[in-house]
């Protein structure tokens, strides 16, 4: 007999006008839309160079898609996820991408993304399953000539190993904005030092031999990014000198939202359209 699945969680989906799930995400998450789509638009130029008969094309590659379509929390404002932000961005500013590889953990909310983005004429393809198993099922599909960006969107920091960052990094022309839970780390940063293996192994791998967890919380959060920062280093990546820290409604520090690329004018785009309100930001490294 096939096991049952479980239904999806109803304090985090619902059901959307054309009866797919949609996700109800925080006000929060207007900040990391805007800089997405920011980014898509002001890289448009570089990546109409890459599209077009005869070009290697570009990608954009999402390992944690949810559904593609959200409900912003308390309110009734309905709108598009980050998968479909990207594409549309990319579409409507005449540099569309070339391909669009989505996945998720569950199936469900990857065939959602999936039905939406070919809705918009998206050449879109997709997996399911954790990060570090989709990331190795979706490079061979690239063209190591292209261009490619990637958005890492993970609730937690488990979910985010660093091994996925260094397969997508082992492309030349890889940016990637990646979602670094600091919600996580202020909930579970004293359990996690109090076991002898936790998340944090996997997203900086040996960070114990690095980082003094005698010290204090703060101290050993900033330590342990400054650490994770130099692993980027060592695989031939960079990160733009502030990270953007979103918050709550009442300030609560949620994520940083960190740019890595290989090349100064990906950072330098960055650089550009990072900033929306001054309250929130966060110079942490």
């Amino acid at each position: 007999m096939a096991r049952k699945t479980a239904p999806l969680d109803p304090k985090k989906y619902e059901q959307d006008e054309d009866e797919l799930p949609r996700e109800i995400v925080g006000e929060w998450a207007r900040d990391k839309y805007a800089r997405l789509a920011k980014y898509i638009d002001i890289s448009r130029g570089v990546r109409s160079r890459f599209v077009g008969k005869g070009n290697a094309g570009a990608s954009y590659i999402e390992l944690f898609s949810g559904p593609g379509r959200v409900r912003f929390k308390n309110t009734d404002e309905v709108g598009h996820g980050s998968p479909l932000i990207a594409w549309t961005q990319a579409a409507n500013g005449g540099s569309a991408f070339t391909q669009v590889h989505i996945a998720d953990a569950d199936q469900r909310l990857v065939d959602a993304t999936l039905t939406r983005l070919v809705r918009h004429k998206a050449p879109a393809q997709s997996e399911c399953g954790i990060a570090e198993v989709t990331v190795a099922r979706i490079i061979p599909k690239l063209n190591k000539y292209a261009l490619h960006f990637a958005f890492l969107d993970p609730y937690n920091l488990g979910a985010l190993p660093f091994e996925v960052i260094r397969k997508l990094a082992d492309l030349n022309r890889m940016d990637i904005l990646i979602h670094v839970s600091v919600q996580d780390l202020n909930r579970n940063l004293l359990r996690y030092l109090e076991k002898s293996s936790s998340p944090l192994d996997a997203f900086a791998p040996n960070w114990k031999q690095h980082v003094d967890s005698d010290r204090s919380i703060e101290h050993i959060r900033g330590k342990l990014f400054e650490y994770w920062r130099g692993l980027l280093r060592t695989i031939g990546m960079s990160t733009a000198e502030a990270a953007e820290l979103v918050v709550g409604k009442t300030n609560q520090p949620l994520y940083w939202l960190a740019f890595v690329a290989r090349h100064k004018l990906a950072l330098d785009f960055w650089e550009k359209i990072r900033h929306l309100e001054q309250k929130r930001q966060d110079e942490i490294f």
